[in-house]
Order: C-alpha cells, then structure tokens, then sequence
C-alpha cells in the first residue's frame, strides 16, 4: 500500500481534551475557581481550556474525574513522559494487589524521585499506596494515619477542617478524605461518612464514577454503625438496609462488585435482626435468602477461580485501561499499512522526527501528530472515546444503547440510535463506523440480514477507519476498540470455518501480549467481549476443553477485576459445552447439577437486571425439571 492511499479524514474530527473539558465545565455551571482547587491557579486552568498549556495524563484524568467522567470510557495515546509515569504506577498497583510490600515500597520510592518532583496527584497516588503497603504490615495505626493526611493535603489542604458545600472532588479524592476520617475518626466518623454519601448521591459523577467510592463509603458506615451498638430498633435498622440497599442498587446497574460481598454480609445481618422484630414480614425473607445464595455463589467463585473474596486495596481506583504510547502506534500502524517512515511524513514532518518519536526519544509536535493519526484511521483524540464527540450526553445515550440491547429492547435501541445520530456527524470515520457496526447487529440480531450480509456489513464499519489488506497475517498490531469488535462480529457472519478459524487465531493472537504482560486488566471490556465469543464458536465446532478453559480464564479475569456481569453467561457457557460434550460421549449431564447451574445463572442475570437472560435461564430450569 502506497502512502497516497492512506485514508483522508476531515479536519472536523479534531475534537479535543480543551473543548470537552471547557464544555463539561460550563454545562454543568462549575467555575474554574472550583475545578482547579488545590490542583492548580485560576489562570492556569483557564489556558489549559483555550490550549495554551499541554496537561498531563495525570492532571487531565483528575480535572475529569472532578467533573464526574470515569475514566473508563476512555482508550489513551501517551507521550514519552506520561506513558512513563503510567508504567510505574502500573507497577506499583500490581504490586500491591500481590501484597509484594517490599517491591511496592521500591517501586514508589522510584516513582516519588522522578521529576518532575512537586507533582502533587503523583505525590498523593504515592502516599495512598504507601498506605496500602503499611495496612497489608500490620504497621501502627498513627503511622498509616499520617500518610493519610499526608495524602489528603497535596489536593485537599484544608482537610483538617473540610466542608463540602461548593467543593468538587474525584473519587480518588473522596476515598483519600474517607480513608483520613477513618484514620482521624472521632464519635462523628458515621456522621462524616453520611455528608460523603450525601456528597456523591447528590454530585454529577457518572453511574461508573459513583459506583467505585458509594459502596466503600456504606460499608464503612454500616461497619462502624453495627459494631458499635448492640441494639439497634426496628426504625434504625430500616434504615440502615435503606442505604446498604442503595449501594447493592448502584453495584446492580453497573454489573460490578466492590465491596458486594461486605455488604451482602452486612444486609445478612440487618435481615435477621429485623425478622427477629418482625417475623411475620415474609418479603424480606425471600430478600433475605436471595442475598446468602449471592453471598455462596460469590464465595464458591472466589475459591475456585483464585480470586480474593474480599476488597483488599483502593487499587482498583487508579486503574487505567486501553493505554499506549504513541509512539509505538504510529510505527505499528504505519507496518501494518505497509508505509515507509518518509511515505506516512511526507508533507507533515520530517522522517527523522518521525523515527524520533517512534523510537521514544522525542514528543512531536501536537499538529503534526495530529496530521499522522488522520493518514493512519486513527482519531485525533489522545483519550477518547469510541464516538468523537464533546457533548457528554452523547456518552451516556451509548450507554444506555448497550444496556437496551443486551435485555433486548430493540425498539429502544432504535430510539437511541436515532438520538445518537442527531448529536454526532457522519463525516466523522470513527462516527461512521460506530454507526454502521451498531445497527449492522442490530439488524442481525433482529434477524432482518443474513450473516454473509453482517459480515459484509461489518467489514464496511472496519473499513471506514482501517483499510489494510491481509491483516489477519499482521505480526504486531494496534487497533482500535471499535475495529476490534468489528473484527469481531465481522467473524460471526462468516459461514467458511476454515476462514473463520484463521480469524479466531488472529483475535488470540491480539491478546497474546496483555496475557504475557499479566496485564488483561487493561483491556478486559474488550477482552471478555472477544474471547467469549471464541469460546462459544470453539463450543460450536466441537473443540469442547479449550472453550471451557478459556471461558474459565475470562470469568477469573473478569471477576478479578470485580465485574459480574458477564459470570451468568460463561457459567451458562460452560454448562451448555460440558452438555454437548457429554451428548458426543453418549453420556447425560446430571440433572441436580444441570439446574444448580441454571439457578445460579439466573441469579446472577438478576442481580445484573438482565431481564432477556434471567428470562432465558429461568425457562430452561422450568424444563429441565420436566425432562
């Protein structure tokens, strides 16, 4: 491929971090004054907003987090420095989670040296984990207490004597000021820990961003509330399954789990003191053995996928995912278009800076990247997300479009997409491959196109960003999240299995180096989309052992990661492969074990609001039972 046939995109698509934030921040009525708060001057931030001044990833993330973005929804291209400062902390939060305290305290003392010094998210990051490190050495209390404050003053300086009134915080923040309240705790701790449960209902955080502090927050509470008093009334003990019920709520519409079996445990007790008042409440009963067959399940799970029970570390507040060096990507995408380094610069930059930067050993110029990112498919964006877009609404309809599709709801869907359309432009390729791959499943899952004509459809959406021929036979790759799924479902259209195959080995391969890295974490939406889809295509053509092992491995990744809301699935997965495998042997598959596993399924798509699969599961278990 010739550098003329690089794809040419318009310069529409140049929707960046400056405008985003700047839009945010006045839709949602926020002064600079209360954005920029302990992180940086008035003037600062408002030249970071006109573009004047580059902002770290670091900075960037918290500035977002402040006005209630999470971070998730974003893919990252980094320069040299932020991808470097990334990788370390990446370090240090593995370490952590493997409760290496040693190599951890390395680790963050590096970090802590490195320029540039005065960082004060860094430095607050560090001294988070520090306190992570001393908790897992049993260190004393006042010792873990100080880093705490330590912590809390690098963004929150008047922690000592805080009022939330007007005050904007990431979570990030919030959990520092919880963890200092706990540590600092006096007889208002359950007081203080209502005006930060208050203080997150009430703020503009995403459903994402509130669930990873709002649960942490309630078991704190509910802790503190249940150990301290032996008795509580009736009144106080509705009460307080009123607010364990409201994180249970917020981990339920997001699929996730932190801090779910603390408060499942919790919710246990508050049940049973109140049947105790009230025997005769017959509804809370049910409720009641809903929670313990959660509460077994997840523990069941636990054990037998290698996974803590238990939350252990604030780690999973600063994970990032779907990060890279920029670097790295124009060199892989330039291979993979077959370009020269003077074929892809030519007209934007020199060939040696080109090199430069690909070698890391210098930032381009943000134009000139620009420039680049266009020839190659790629979006302008350096955090973006799969529309190009800064109307934050726009993200939120996708949302609500992935949540409608799964229960099946296809006329909202519909409905969705039609918003959706009127928001964004179609001259945008990311725009329009997003558009077309969307309602290209719909139509198939509606059975209103054949699959070579999903495939078709599928290969269009690709083709609007990535035009490259043979991919499949590409050594190293970079592709997008929404190529990805392309790629994907593109597959699931084709009727040749030999061709099908070959393209299953290319997706493995693609994940072959976060499994090798240990780090699937980062890309594990991704992850589970794709390898569940293998794992029911190598069920289909009767490769039976390696689908169940690589449904085990998703379900453990996933799980690790606290997100639930696939586990119904691989669970129904595995059954139907290990059925099949027996029907081939000759063999049935136990009944007690075949329903045990349908309850089961059916409890989680519950928990999960996965109306079309609890349906699913609860018909087959009335079947089964009659068969």
């Amino acid at each position: 491929m010739q550098g003329r046939d690089v794809l040419k995109v318009p310069l529409v698509s140049d929707q960046d971090f400056p405008k985003f934030l700047k839009r945010v921040r006045l839709e949602e009525n926020v002064l600079l004054e209360q954005l920029s708060e302990g992180l940086m001057t008035v003037s600062q931030l408002a030249r970071i907003e006109k573009g004047q001044r580059p902002i770290p990833k670091n900075l960037r993330d918290r500035l977002l987090g402040r006005l209630g973005i999470a971070s998730d929804l974003y893919e990252n291209l980094l320069n040299i420095e932020d991808y470097a400062a990334w990788k370390q902390q990446r370090n240090i939060l593995c370490a952590v989670e493997q409760q290496n305290t040693r190599r951890a305290h390395e680790l963050i003392t590096a970090y802590e040296g490195q320029q540039p010094v005065q960082d004060n998210i860094k430095l607050q990051f560090c001294m988070m984990m520090r306190a992570e490190v001393l908790k897992q050495r049993e260190i004393d209390l006042c010792e873990i207490a100080a880093c705490y404050k330590e912590a809390a003053k690098q963004t929150i300086p008047d922690i000592e004597h805080l009022h939330l009134e007007n005050r904007l915080f990431s979570i990030q923040e919030i959990n520092v000021i919880l963890e200092y309240a706990f540590y600092h705790r006096g007889e208002d701790f359950p007081q203080k820990c209502g005006e930060l449960m208050a203080f997150v209902e009430n703020s503009m955080y995403d459903d994402l961003s509130k669930v990873k502090v709002y649960p942490k927050i309630v078991y704190y509470y509910l802790r503190e509330i249940l150990s301290g008093q032996d008795f509580l009334d009736a009144e106080e003990l509705r009460e307080c399954l009123q607010v364990c019920d409201k994180a249970v709520g917020m981990l339920r519409d997001t699929g996730r789990a932190y801090f779910l079996l603390e408060l499942l445990e919790i919710r246990l007790k508050l049940t049973g003191r109140i049947k105790q008042a009230l025997p005769k409440n017959e509804g809370l009963w049910l409720s009641c053995q809903q929670s313990r067959a959660l509460v077994d399940l997840l523990k069941k799970l636990a054990a037998e996928y290698d996974v803590p029970a238990y939350m252990r570390s604030c780690t999973y507040l600063y994970h990032q995912r779907w990060v890279f060096y920029i670097g790295d990507v124009l060199r892989i995408r330039r291979e993979m278009y077959g370009l020269t380094q003077k074929e892809l610069s030519e007209g934007i930059c020199s060939s040696r800076t080109l090199r430069r930067a690909e070698k890391g050993e210098a930032n381009m110029q943000r134009e000139a990247l620009k420039a680049l990112l266009d020839r190659l498919g790629l979006s302008r964006e350096f955090q973006r997300s799969r529309i190009v877009t800064d109307d934050r609404e726009v993200l939120k309809l996708r949302e609500d479009i992935l949540i409608a599709r799964n229960n099946r709801d296809f006329n909202r869907c519909r409905e969705l997409l039609n918003q959706i359309r009127g928001k964004i432009s179609y001259e945008i390729p990311q725009n329009r491959q997003y558009l077309i791959e969307l309602e290209a499943t719909l139509d198939w899952i509606e059975n209103k196109i054949s699959c070579s004509e999903y495939a078709n459809k599928e290969g269009e959406a690709l083709r609007c960003t990535l035009n490259v021929n043979r991919l499949i036979h590409t050594e190293e790759i970079f592709l997008t999240e929404m190529e990805v799924s392309c790629i994907c479902n593109e597959i699931r259209g084709l009727e040749n299995i030999e061709e099908k195959r070959e393209h299953i080995r290319f997706l493995i391969h693609f994940f072959d180096s976060y499994e090798q890295n240990n780090v699937l974490s980062d890309c594990i939406a991704m992850y589970e989309y794709v390898m569940m889809f293998i794992a029911s295509e190598l069920g289909n053509v009767g490769e039976y052992q390696t689908a169940i092992r690589l449904d085990k491995k998703i379900l453990r990744e996933a799980y690790y990661c606290r997100r639930v809301w696939v586990t119904g699935i691989i669970l129904y997965d595995i059954l139907w492969t290990e059925t099949q495998q027996k029907t081939e042997q000759g063999k049935t598959m136990d009944k007690e074990k075949m329903t045990d596993c349908l309850n089961q399924c059916r409890l989680i798509s519950h928990f999960c609001k996965q109306t079309f699969y609890e349906k699913f599961y609860d018909d087959l278990r009335v079947k089964s039972l009659y068969h």
